[in-house]
């Protein structure tokens, strides 16, 4: 089955792309390589990329030299993770704020960059936030140690919602479902900062100079990518090389404005300018 288009004249005066990571251009560290293909033939249009994912394995620069390996071309300025805007977000609201965080080694170094003091253990003066992300090393301790702090009075963020990641092999656990773990646990509802959350989009436009009526996102999941793209009045792209499937899209009550088998296909849209 083609490609279901519900919006071809808008996608005509799209000048900026904003592309998620995980599912659309690789799954873990499997390149996909019709989109990729199309990100090298966007930047041959002149189109401006930006990159925002959810993902809080690497800082900045650890996704652009992967990008890059798989033949993508960007630059840090370009990259935008819900850890970068997460660490940013919190050293706005109380510089030098104490963290517990649930995540790996990018998360932690994220918060790290902007002047927050991370904290490994209980400590009689708390932490004003737990901070979770996507932690394939979360442990029954690390639980019970943000659940403490919590019922202590700290804030719960999290980095995004996504119950599950994909990979080469099937789907994870996500970060949603370590934050889901502790809300039941704690009573408190998360600060979610990640898609589809308005924050994170709002934080990259205004970052890359982008005009809303002039930007597309482009995603694999309807939950977070397209939900993001409409909370934000952006155009919005689902592509089925990750978590979302053609029967998803037709029955979601959130629906995208452009639904393809991979970016490959919107290249005679896009080429149309």
């Amino acid at each position: 089955m083609g490609a279901m288009f519900l919006g071809r004249e808008s996608l005509c005066r799209i000048k900026n792309f904003v592309i998620d990571l995980d599912g659309v251009v690789y799954l873990l560290d499997t390149p996909i390589k019709e989109n990729i293909e199309f990100l090298q033939f966007l930047r041959s249009q002149g189109v401006r990329i930006a990159f925002l994912s959810n993902n809080t394995f690497l800082p900045r620069e650890g996704y652009v030299a992967k990008l890059q390996r798989m033949g993508v071309e960007a630059e840090v300025s370009e990259v935008f993770t819900s850890a970068y805007v997460t660490a940013n977000y919190l050293a706005k609201k109380v510089p030098r704020g104490r963290v517990y965080a649930i995540g790996e080694e990018g998360l932690k170094e994220e918060l790290r960059r902007v002047g927050l003091r991370l904290v490994f253990r209980l400590t009689p003066q708390g932490v004003d936030f737990v901070v979770v992300g996507l932690d394939r090393h979360c442990t029954f301790q690390k639980l019970k140690t943000a659940l403490d702090f919590l019922l202590g009075g700290a804030e719960l963020i999290g980095t995004n919602p996504d119950p599950t990641y994909p990979t080469e092999s099937g789907v994870i656990p996500g970060a949603g479902a370590i934050l889901a773990a502790l809300e039941r646990a704690s009573g408190k509802r998360a600060h979610v900062i990640g898609k589809p959350s308005p924050d994170i989009l709002l934080f990259l436009l205004e970052a890359m100079g982008f005009q809303r009526e002039e930007t597309a996102i482009v995603g694999d999941r309807i939950d977070t990518d397209v939900l993001l793209g409409k909370n934000c009045g952006v155009f919005t792209i689902l592509v089925l090389t990750g978590v979302a499937k053609r029967e998803e899209a037709h029955s979601s009550p959130v629906q995208p404005d452009v639904v393809v088998n991979t970016l490959q296909d919107l290249k005679a849209l896009v080429g149309r300018r």
